[in-house]
């Protein structure tokens, strides 16, 4: 493949190429954040159906806030999908409709929550304030309080790891022996 270098009207060489797309995107920079609602740190397990599909998918949620939030999946669906998506989290279930607004493909995807009704706007708001503010007992001079996390039950975490480890090793990322030394060594 040939490249040629750019020139100006005058046929002298223009800037370089580093310098043009600095300029070209200074100003999205300092444009803000598009994200109307504070985020959270937030972990929790989600399955994604898009509408127009039929497709399943397992997710993490993460990011969460009022108006949507981040889901780590390595198939995430296209910009402006609509998906029913269903978020189990502190033996609550959040079933929603939404539509993805971002989507980086074996990442994950941020969508936004589309039509929540009352019941469902509350268990959000519930799930904020509890991941935004540290539960009773849990002050900053406890000197383990910076470990602190919600716990999963063992028996679904290690079923989340399987899944992960089996996905890891269908894309092709982890070999046949790292999958049977993950699996066999007593880590699950």
């Amino acid at each position: 493949m040939r490249f040629s270098a750019n020139y100006n009207a005058n046929g002298t060489r223009g800037a370089n190429v580093m310098e043009r797309f600095s300029e070209r995107f200074k100003g999205a920079a300092n444009s803000g954040d598009r994200r109307r609602a504070n985020r959270y740190s937030f972990s929790a397990a989600a399955e994604v159906l898009e509408i127009a599909s039929g497709t399943r998918v397992s997710a993490r949620a993460a990011d969460l806030s009022r108006n949507g939030c981040y889901l780590d999946t390595l198939n995430p669906f296209a910009v402006g999908s609509k998906v029913q998506l269903c978020i189990r989290w502190n033996r609550a279930e959040l079933a929603c409709s939404a539509i993805v607004r971002d989507s980086k493909m074996g990442m994950g995807m941020g969508v936004a929550f589309a039509d929540l009704d009352d019941p469902q706007k509350a268990l959000l708001e519930s799930w904020i304030n509890k991941v935004a503010s540290p539960a009773p007992g849990e002050s900053s001079s406890s000197p383990h309080s910076d470990n602190i996390e919600n716990p999963q039950p063992t028996q679904e975490r290690d079923a989340l790891a399987v899944r992960l480890i089996e996905l890891l090793h269908k894309k092709g990322l982890l070999d046949s022996s790292d999958l049977a030394s993950l699996l066999n060594k007593g880590f699950l």
